[in-house]
């Protein structure tokens, strides 16, 4: 990129506009309900600046922080174009872009302001200057053709217009999932409304016909919705998430949102939170979403736990990461607006219920695995003596193999059986679980040691209550076994 003031660019942009004679190609141009006919021009392409606000890496420069704000202070800076540079050349379609126009040229027409910001074509200006680099003998790769925006043009019709080149796909890349989520959100705070988003993100809509308008704008908003569990995840990792960390998550995500919003109409928001919190704790842990689905009540209640404790990592501190200390710090969720069902005040859980409240707060504090920069990275872990240390690449490794296990263990039990099979299931479960308790207790005595007698006796009170109302409930529908222990 040549250093040229904003004047100079200008200069260039009005030279090439002024260059133009009744030979000059010219393509069709919709503007403000017009057809108009713009000329196709060529500049250098070394003198042309990439739009900092595009929307092809809106998420990796959200994910630079302090270390990507002169992208937004000094656009025009030579920092700031390398650092948009650099961060086009990553993105996954960037190597195919250079490879096409490397063996065919450029072929479509790029859109520039008058003062010389690319309003779509970035990609393709990046590729054209690395490949005038390295074949500089081949004059065409230091030119771009662009078509001249009027002068007039404000932010939001450019922002638009980008949209509008992103529907058309051409030979452009497609945007990265978290990209596309905060160009929607961009385009709805534009006062675009959703359905009018959504006809023109999918072409198989019918803008005419009111029913596909509302089929479109609900994909819109969903789709809105993924976009607000992000970002309130990114939040309460203090930094230690970032939006391309999601880029593959989009079907965990939108599976995750449904189950939510179908258990908070079936069960009501305080068991449909609970699951939902659940299911982020596999996502975050890296479990793919045909487990993630797997996770419900009744994986919280039977399955998760018993496999904590047997993964020999975890042991120690299976039982706080399930289940929790009065006392064990908590992720600042504040503004969890959709973790925390609308707005409400979360209920203070039952003693011993899973949660997996304190799993969440440990991995979503230290965000996703990252072998390049995690090799030396530790994890501490609440436990009933305190807290223990692992490192963090093996203590994710752990949480995904148990939450795994648990997961494929649920499947199988519940493979070829019913719903109405479920209530003998849990209760063979909750066998089960007086069974490790004396298994666990006769392990500390073993090794010369005691549960805390005052915390046994309240979750022995806790689990007989429960008991005998459940006596009670199936005496009431006419179990004689349970009405003979009463």
């Amino acid at each position: 990129m040549s250093s040229l003031t904003q004047q100079a660019r200008r200069g260039v942009i009005a030279a090439a506009k002024a260059a133009v004679t009744e030979q000059t190609e010219r393509r069709p141009f919709e503007w403000r309900g017009d057809n108009i006919m713009l000329p196709v021009v060529t500049v250098p392409v070394g003198d042309v600046l990439l739009n900092h606000r595009t929307h092809r890496v809106r998420a990796q420069v959200e994910g630079l922080g302090a270390d990507g704000a002169i992208i937004e202070t000094k656009p025009d800076s030579e920092e700031a174009q390398q650092l948009l540079a650099d961060l086009i050349r990553q993105t996954s379609g960037y190597a195919e872009v250079k490879a096409m126009i490397r063996h065919e040229k450029q072929r479509e027409p790029g859109l520039i302001t008058h003062e010389g910001v690319l309003v779509n074509a970035n990609t393709r200006a990046v590729a054209l200057r690395d490949l005038h680099e390295e074949v500089p003998h081949e004059s065409s790769f230091a030119f771009i053709k662009v078509q001249v925006l009027p002068d007039n043009a404000d932010s939001i019709e450019i922002m638009q217009l980008e949209f509008n080149f992103q529907m058309r796909r051409n030979y452009q890349q497609p945007y990265s999932f978290t990209n596309q989520l905060l160009f929607i959100k961009d385009l709805l705070d534009s006062n675009l409304k959703p359905d009018e988003i959504g006809v023109q993100m999918k072409p198989h809509y019918d803008p005419t016909s009111a029913k596909d308008r509302r089929a479109a704008a609900e994909e819109v908003e969903g789709e809105d919705r993924l976009r607000q569990i992000i970002e309130e995840l990114i939040a309460a990792s203090s930094g230690a998430l970032c939006w391309p960390d999601f880029d593959d998550d989009r079907q965990n995500l939108i599976e995750i949102d449904e189950t939510y919003r179908r258990m908070v109409a079936r069960k009501g928001p305080d068991a449909a939170r609970r699951v939902k919190q659940a299911k982020l704790v596999g996502l975050l842990a890296g479990m793919d979403y045909r487990r993630v689905r797997r996770i419900d009540e009744s994986y919280l209640d039977s399955y998760v736990l018993q496999a904590l404790e047997e993964e020999p990592n975890l042991r120690p501190a299976a039982k706080a990461l399930a289940i929790g200390q009065q006392e064990a710090p908590r992720a600042d969720l504040g503004g969890l607006s959709l973790l925390d069902d609308l707005n409400e005040d979360p209920p203070v859980d039952q003693p011993g219920e899973v949660t997996l409240q304190p799993l969440f707060d440990v991995l979503v504090r230290h965000g996703k695995v990252n072998g390049d920069t995690d090799w030396d990275a530790e994890v501490e872990m609440p436990t009933a003596e305190g807290t223990t240390r692992l490192p963090k690449n093996t203590f994710f490794d752990a949480v995904k193999a148990a939450m795994q296990t648990a997961a494929d263990s649920k499947a199988q039990d519940d493979q070829g059986q019913d719903a109405r099979d479920l209530p003998r299931r849990q209760l063979n479960a909750a066998g089960a679980a007086c069974d490790r308790v004396r298994r666990a207790y006769d392990e500390l005595e073993d090794d010369g040691d005691q549960p805390e007698p005052m915390a046994l006796e309240r979750a022995l009170d806790a689990y007989l209550r429960s008991h005998d109302e459940l006596l009670r409930y199936l005496s009431e529908r006419g179990f004689a076994a349970a009405e003979n222990r009463l």
